[in-house]
């Protein structure tokens, strides 16, 4: 009987800990830049997945662009993020997440294709890798260390991303 009810409370457990990724724990404040440009930007994401609550936690595009675009308003690397009529569109495609199931640490691996257009000409383009690494210490569920892991890789990739956009002679 007490392995039925393990076994009850491990499914309960799984089914309410598959939470998506949030945008406030992917944007990045402290972001190295090396140029800050005046225009304005608008932000597309591409490639993500919504979570389902009965399985692991997911990035989405929603998730992920509003962090870019948080990001990128902290840092001032563009003046502004707007859809209309912006000077330039940076789009950012999700080309693929490494995401083991279980384990005491969680390592994700993301990369991500930035592009960033001018007048529908292609300026910069580059596929960005990152990782990041939950350790059990940060939560012992298994399936929020993959949610802290996720939000980690995207905060990674942000970073690594907004450091090479900065570096464009715009």
């Amino acid at each position: 009987m007490s392995q039925i009810k393990y076994l009850l409370i491990f499914i309960v457990l799984l089914i309410f800990s598959g939470c998506a990724a949030q945008s406030q724990n992917m944007f990045v404040s402290d972001c190295k830049i090396l140029s800050k440009y005046p225009h304005s930007v608008s932000v597309k994401v591409y490639g993500g997945r919504e979570t389902n609550p009965l399985w692991t936690s997911q990035i989405s595009n929603s998730a992920l662009c509003s962090a870019i675009k948080k990001s990128i308003l902290e840092n001032e690397v563009f003046s502004s993020v707007s859809l209309k009529n912006p000077d330039y569109s940076l789009e950012v495609a999700i080309e693929k997440i490494t995401q083991p199931v279980i384990g005491l640490d969680i390592k994700m691996k993301m990369t991500a294709k930035w592009t960033l257009i001018k007048n529908d000409n292609i300026i910069w383009s580059d596929s960005i890798t990152s990782t990041y690494t939950a350790k059990l210490g940060e939560a012992f569920i298994a399936a929020e260390r993959i949610q802290k892991a996720n939000e980690g890789v995207a905060r990674n990739n942000i970073k690594n991303g907004l450091y090479k956009l900065s570096s464009l002679p715009l």
